[in-house]
């Protein structure tokens, strides 16, 4: 049997990972005001936002124990992992899942996502629907290491500082000074594409980043009070025949972009 680890990043709800069947995910950590957390499953995090700007936060990769736990306990089932991380170029989180796999031994395939988020969604799912496939291990692993070029994510932040704090992005051209907003693809790291005037300049550059032959869209927001009906329905308009998932962004991913920001993670087709 083949089993499938990610890290929270993944955002899945408890419900998901349950509807999944083979799915582990390691917590990814945060703290606020020096306290420490685990990210849980989406609908187990609570009302984090209050807390995540009301004092001094930071994130950190998962322990290194809970990897070496949760492969020694596949392994000792019997079963080959897959293991998918949030990229490499972001977080720590491949080198110690890496590190991890190794003290374990057996058959673990770690796999550097090059993605976090909603990309992540995008690539264990098709994960998951390989190995329901019956698709051997050594193939799977092959299928979604090709897969990974063909997601994508382009998102905006309302402030930069978030991302600047969080070390993920040098502050370079981007800003968000008088009625301009950053928009930023990420590829394996955080690539600055332009500062879009307005709101619908804005979506239009957002929209335009996302490849026609895209078979699965998910939008996601920092916030549940974030708007994104009008992304959401240029969407539909542009892609007709694609179904539009929500999704809104855990602790983790909040801390290091900020209230307001939202975009738009893809695969595309073969």
């Amino acid at each position: 049997m083949i089993a499938i680890v990610t890290d929270s990043s993944v955002g899945y709800s408890t419900a998901e990972i349950a509807d999944r069947g083979i799915v582990s995910v390691v917590p990814l950590n945060y703290y606020i005001g020096g306290k420490n957390y685990e990210e849980k499953a989406s609908d187990k995090n609570g009302a984090f936002m209050p807390a995540v700007e009301g004092a001094p936060c930071k994130t950190a990769q998962p322990a290194l124990n809970n990897f070496i736990q949760t492969f020694t306990s596949l392994t000792a089932k019997g079963c080959d992992v897959i293991c998918i991380v949030l990229s490499s170029a972001l977080s720590g989180t491949y080198s110690s899942a890496k590190f991890a796999a190794q003290q374990v031994g057996g058959n673990i395939r770690v796999i550097d996502s090059r993605t976090i988020g909603a990309g992540m969604h995008l690539l264990v799912d098709e994960a998951v629907n390989l190995v329901k496939a019956g698709v051997e291990f050594g193939r799977a692993v092959e299928m979604l290491e090709a897969l990974k070029s063909k997601i994508g994510i382009v998102f905006t932040v309302e402030t930069l500082d978030n991302l600047i704090a969080g070390g993920r992005l040098n502050t370079g051209k981007a800003k968000t000074n008088l009625n301009f907003r950053p928009v930023f693809e990420l590829k394996a790291k955080i690539l600055f594409k332009g500062n879009a005037r307005g709101s619908r300049e804005r979506l239009d550059e957002m929209i335009a980043a996302v490849p026609s032959n895209a078979r699965r869209i998910i939008v996601c927001r920092c916030g549940e009070q974030t708007d994104v009906s009008s992304l959401t329905e240029m969407l539909k308009a542009s892609h007709p025949n694609v179904y539009i998932h929500q999704r809104v962004l855990g602790p983790v991913l909040s801390i290091h972009i900020g209230r307001g920001a939202f975009g738009v993670a893809y695969v595309t087709k073969d």
